[in-house]
């Protein structure tokens, strides 16, 4: 049992946001860019723009300044180096961390890239992006593994403009950055993206394995699957055998390797896996990852960030045992991160529950006293949220509380008016 007291770490996991999920069949699903032609491979409509922009509420609860000043704070590892790789429309850089051992002698270090955020409402794919930097910059023994084998280049906002204009999909040129690799001349952002690959890639350590995070509004965690047709029959079986190896983490959250199937009429020259594919053929895994957007359900990102590194690390064959990442069972209590977090002036907190519990949920500010109770009700087992509005109180910290039964726990979040 663990009880409430005030000292806590402001940057935990960031978890669950419970949203009305839009819901596509399978075969809406399959063979996106054959049959359903309609769909990008994030499951919207190609013109489906316009419909987010009333969405935007604070860039979707992570703008450009909350990534410097996490950037600040990923700084004082000594495991990280932060650089840019170019500059966007607007002249924001796009920040990198090489995370490695010592990140700044990286000789003979196996090499992923993950990016994130291309497109900005897809928040979901950053928290995950998040945790597995938090993962590979924690002291556990896996991650020690890896840091000292391997060399993580991680660009986590390839789309700052999109993100501080509250543009959905698109940079200040009004451009779809990820189908933009066939278009000449490039935009900047996709331009200091492939500049930052050919380097990695004629390096004495190229590129193995590259993911590109994205969140579908299909409601399910998944890959993009590049059929043979489009690819090769070997590389064909190395992504199923990829992202099997990875799913075998998190069985019941990430969908199998044919959930979502592309490429089936040949190979698309727009996309970064398609640069890669072309140049590279079978010597990179370049997957665009698709995490659940705005549905019931979303959240996990730990979990997923796990499932993710762990996976990774078993196609390039090396061992790391990251058992102690703490990973919560379905069968357990347990209280998320509140999201988004900073909030203004609402947010998201939710909670999980083995069994049918008597759950009582209050808030308090910084000197201990109640501000209010959100909840004291029967609720059956399951993955539940509630809703908290702090319009009416000063900018400051506050900590929210549950008891379910004998499980009792404490978060802190932050409001920020």
């Amino acid at each position: 049992m663990r009880y409430f007291h005030s000292h806590f770490i402001i940057y935990g996991l960031l978890q669950f946001i419970l949203l009305n999920a839009n819901l596509y069949s399978q075969q809406e699903i399959n063979f996106v860019e054959g049959i359903h032609a309609d769909y990008d491979k994030c499951g919207y409509y190609f013109d489906e723009e316009k419909n987010f922009y009333n969405k935007s509420i604070n860039n979707w609860g992570y703008n450009y300044d909350s990534l410097l000043a996490d950037l600040e704070i990923w700084r004082l590892s000594p495991y990280v180096k932060i650089d840019s790789i170019g500059l966007s429309v607007q002249g924001r850089p796009l920040w990198r961390l090489t995370i490695s051992e010592d990140p700044n002698s990286v000789e003979g270090k196996r090499t992923v890239h993950v990016h994130a955020r291309t497109h900005p409402q897809e928040t979901e794919s950053f928290w995950v992006t998040r945790e597995m930097i938090n993962i590979l910059l924690s002291e556990f023994t896996g991650p020690q593994t890896i840091r000292a084998t391997c060399v993580y280049y991680i660009i986590p906002m390839f789309n700052p403009d999109g993100v501080e204009l509250n543009l959905p999909r698109r940079n200040a040129n009004n451009v779809d950055l990820e189908s933009n690799w066939n278009t000449f001349p490039h935009q900047p952002e996709v331009a200091a993206l492939k500049a930052n690959f050919i380097e990695l890639m004629s390096s004495p350590n190229p590129i193995e394995v590259m993911l590109n995070m994205h969140s579908a509004s299909l409601c399910k965690r998944y890959f993009v699957y590049h059929d043979s047709v489009g690819t090769s029959p070997a590389f064909a079986y190395m992504q199923q055998d990829f992202i099997t190896g990875i799913r075998s983490y998190y069985p019941t959250g990430i969908e199998p390797w044919n959930y979502y199937i592309s490429w089936t009429s040949g190979t698309p020259l727009q996309y970064p896996e398609s640069w890669l594919w072309i140049t590279h053929g079978e010597n990179v895994m370049a997957l665009t990852y698709e995490d659940m957007y705005q549905c019931a359900g979303t959240g996990n990102f730990h979990i997923t960030a796990n499932a993710l590194v762990r996976g990774v690390m078993d196609y390039m064959g090396i061992v790391t045992n990251i058992d102690e990442v703490n990973v919560v069972s379905p069968y357990e209590f347990a209280l998320y991160q509140n999201y988004p977090n900073p909030f203004n002036p609402g947010t998201v907190i939710s909670y999980q529950l083995p069994v049918n519990s008597n759950v009582t949920i209050k808030v308090y500010d910084i000197l201990g006293n109640e501000v209010t109770s959100l909840l004291n009700e029967e609720k059956p087992a399951g993955i539940h949220q509630v809703s908290f509005n702090a319009n009416s109180l000063s900018s400051g910290v506050y900590f929210y509380t549950i008891q379910a039964g004998n499980f009792f726990e404490t978060k802190k979040m932050i409001f920020q008016k």
